[in-house]
């Protein structure tokens, strides 16, 4: 059997910043976001090679969005783009195209804003068209406001055999280029390829993803430590808030679920508006984004810290079943054999606890299991929280070491659900965990924040 690591490292930096008596929680380090030059690098290269020969990459960063009047929303810049040139700035765009040498090189050409003296006063800098040749590596480096003019040159000057691009996400964009580009060679989603690239993470993304991680189960601990009766689902949600600050991470990688009540039942609840009672459970779904890189962490607690005679046996259930996708976790398996054993195990507990009655077999090839195990185990996790992880063929998705996932068995037991033992009706429970497949299994990433009832427990009263 194949064991799997906790890993119990947490921390952004080797030192942990102390706030002193002020009894907020420590920062774990100054916040920042890494950048390997050659790795971008080497990213446009497999992707020029995997192309077909002559072909023009455009990739745009995401479009800018006003919120209300002249307020805009923050900023986050597209993933395809980020993934492959590390710029983080609006109002980019990138073409990617066989390098001079031919065959196995990659040219790098950036648009990027540049600000007049007035707007830097108002805006402040960008990192602009120097910037971009000396710090991104831009074989060229234009203004935005030259796209069409230069697009339209190379267009002209090297018809290619091919356009691809993610233009899709960015609106302002894509209309810029179809008022150079006649429509003769079609632009084609580069996603196919630049998603099945991103399935493996390079060191550097996997420390980003453990920095992510580090700071969710800060936040949980923070949190938990100060759950009670009679405290507004918000009122969580801004524990989870403080700490993303604190330790400078610019938001969550997703809205933050804070589900008590009847609200547990619902899978993507994010209002977090009801006044928690006693005797209730609250799911908490939240993940910290950092460096770009995001986490994913649930934990399902008892609000007034102690989980009741029914509430524990539905916990320990899906327990059961992380630990068994945990153990079963390593190099070569298929996503779906886990899934299929994450149904299994919760099956076999749903019947053997009366909480439900039926053919085990039955249940399962007749897809009545849906009823209570609802979602899928799990999804890749990286830039984005529901990272590409596209499968290798039908019914097969082989996980790798360097593949980083977010395992979530679960169990939703509805209210109105006759087919439930009655105690039972109105109760869920999900654990979910990121972790990354190693050569020997699997490392849990956030393995230091309790699963155990008597830690939580503990840790809440």
């Amino acid at each position: 059997m194949v064991g799997f690591l906790v890993s119990s490292l947490v921390g952004c930096t080797e030192e942990i910043v102390s706030s002193g008596d002020s009894g907020f929680p420590d920062k774990l380090g100054p916040y920042q976001t890494e950048f390997d030059l050659a790795t971008c690098q080497q990213r446009r290269l497999d992707l020029v090679g995997a192309l077909p020969p002559n072909s023009l990459v455009v990739v745009a960063t995401n479009d800018t969005y006003v919120r209300n009047d002249d307020v805009a929303y923050d900023f986050r810049p597209s993933s395809t783009f980020f993934y492959l040139t590390g710029y983080d700035e609006p109002n980019s765009v990138a073409v990617i195209r066989s390098g001079p040498a031919g065959p196995g090189s990659a040219e790098l050409v950036l648009f990027v804003e540049e600000r007049s003296a007035g707007e830097v006063k108002w805006l402040g800098p960008t990192v602009g068209i120097d910037g971009a040749r000396s710090v991104f590596g831009a074989d060229e480096a234009y203004d935005i406001d030259e796209f069409e003019t230069r697009l339209g040159d190379m267009l002209v000057s090297g018809t290619p055999g091919a356009i691809y691009g993610n233009l899709d996400e960015n609106g302002s964009i894509e209309s810029r280029f179809n008022s150079v580009a006649d429509g003769s060679i079609p632009v084609r989603s580069v996603a196919g390829f630049v998603d099945g690239m991103r399935v493996i993470k390079a060191p550097i993304e996997i420390s980003a993803i453990r920095r992510a991680v580090d700071v969710s189960v800060q936040a949980f601990e923070t949190a938990m430590e100060e759950i009670e009766p009679g405290m507004y689902e918000y009122e969580v949600e801004a524990f989870f808030d403080y700490v993303l600050r604190v330790n400078g991470s610019p938001g969550p990688a997703f809205p933050t679920i804070v589900a008590s009540g009847p609200n547990i039942n619902v899978l993507h609840y994010d209002a977090n508006a009801r006044q928690m009672q006693a005797g209730d459970l609250v799911m908490i779904d939240f993940g910290a984004e950092y460096g770009y890189y995001a986490s994913d962490v649930t934990r399902t607690l008892p609000v007034d810290g102690t989980f009741s005679p029914e509430q524990a046996v539905v916990y320990d259930i899906v327990l059961d079943a992380h630990r068994a996708v945990l153990e079963a976790t390593a190099p070569g398996v298929n996503y779906f054999d886990l899934y299929a054993l994450a149904v299994e195990t919760v099956i076999d507990g749903l019947l053997e606890q009366g909480i439900i009655t039926g053919n085990r077999e039955d249940i399962i090839s007749s897809r009545r299991y849906r009823q209570y195990f609802v979602a899928g185990l799990g999804h890749s996790v990286g830039l984005d929280v529901h990272d590409p992880f596209p499968d290798d063929a039908p019914g097969s998705r082989i996980l790798r070491e360097g593949v980083v996932m977010a395992f979530e068995p679960h169990v939703y037991l509805d209210g109105s659900d006759t087919s439930v033992n009655q105690a039972y009706r109105g109760l869920a429970a999900r654990i979910e965990d990121t972790v990354v497949v190693t050569g020997p299994g699997v490392e849990i990433l956030s393995g230091a924040l309790p699963w155990e009832r008597a830690d939580i427990e503990s840790l809440m009263r």
